[in-house]
């Protein structure tokens, strides 16, 4: 009878442990998980979520379904990521732009980057500087000496009023002392075709969306704005090897996050299954063609006292900007 009644016990209580939470986190994901792009199919970051899902597919053995949500600069999309269930079945692509800038920029986001739960990061790519190839300039400090020869006449196009690429610019003409004229633009491809036109004297966006132009001779890669060389293009030289530009260090840095109290041990697997997948060699080929500098795995933690470093940076750069808070 004693035995029978430790059995009795030992299955009651497995009974219970198996409708469990802890239960359920082991079993995760038993679904196909959604990750939110906040831009449109074929943009840059869009390209990135589709060569990291098949990897992550096979690492968790489930389908990962991109929902491409757009607008408002990426904030409608984040937005939507931070409302959804925080059960590790709704993860989100972020950048910069988004989850940091957005909300210091943007009254009406609604969010900021502590209502995410950070995962891991991607990686990181360039802010490049194209200018039409009949201007003839070749460099950063090339472009400042043609701004001040010709004050308030250069005009440059940035994606949004309040994005990365508009930030840097005004960083850029606060350093260097010149006046240029700021024309907003919906899209990098608009930049660029602009610029190659000649209806727009300097562009400024994610160089990922240039190598082409550049590469064909059809836009003339002045810079990028970071403090090193940028893997897309070695040839660009940066800001901080440009002597009016120093202490400037701008790019564009993209992770993976999920909802604010998404469970440990599902952002500890979702982290580890990334990075797997960003160990890839035919990945990370692929991600260094189009100028993207694989970030080096580490944990969920680190990546996110990261996120809060940005936020500080960017946070007192906005405050020094000209650019309102819409």
């Amino acid at each position: 009878m004693k035995i029978i009644s430790r059995l009795a016990g030992a299955a009651t209580l497995c009974a219970l442990f198996a409708g469990s939470p802890t239960a359920a986190l082991a079993e995760y994901p038993e679904r196909p998980v959604k990750l939110i792009v906040p831009y449109a199919p074929g943009g840059t970051v869009d390209v990135f979520a589709r060569l990291i899902v098949p990897g992550l597919e096979a690492k968790i053995g489930k389908p990962v379904i991109i929902e491409n949500i757009q607008g408002a600069g990426g904030a409608i999309g984040v937005a939507r990521a931070v409302r959804s269930t925080n059960d590790g079945y709704t993860i989100l692509m972020g950048i910069v732009s988004d989850v940091v800038l957005a909300p210091l920029t943007e009254s009406s986001a609604g969010y900021t980057y502590k209502d995410l739960e950070p995962i891991g990061p991607l990686g990181t790519s360039g802010l490049a500087v194209v200018s039409n190839p009949a201007l003839n300039i070749r460099n950063l400090s090339e472009l400042i000496a043609y701004a001040k020869k010709n004050p308030g006449k250069v005009s440059y196009g940035a994606t949004g009023a309040s994005s990365l690429p508009a930030l840097a610019m005004e960083d850029f003409k606060r350093r260097a002392k010149v006046e240029m004229n700021f024309i907003p633009y919906a899209s990098a491809s608009k930049i660029a075709v602009d610029v190659m036109g000649g209806h727009l004297d300097v562009g400024v966006s994610g160089l990922p969306a240039l190598l082409e132009h550049i590469k064909g001779g059809k836009l003339t890669g002045v810079g990028v704005l970071s403090k090193d060389r940028d893997l897309g293009n070695k040839d660009l030289p940066s800001a901080g090897e440009t002597p009016e530009l120093k202490g400037a260090d701008f790019f564009f840095w993209t992770g993976l996050f999920a909802p604010k109290g998404t469970a440990a041990p599902i952002i500890n697997k979702l982290n580890n299954a990334f990075a797997d997948v960003l160990k890839d060699p035919k990945v990370r080929s692929r991600f260094a063609d189009l100028g993207v500098k694989i970030s080096d795995p580490t944990t969920p933690q680190t990546f996110g006292a990261f996120v809060a470093q940005s936020n500080a940076q960017y946070e007192q750069l906005v405050r020094q900007s000209n650019l309102p808070k819409n």
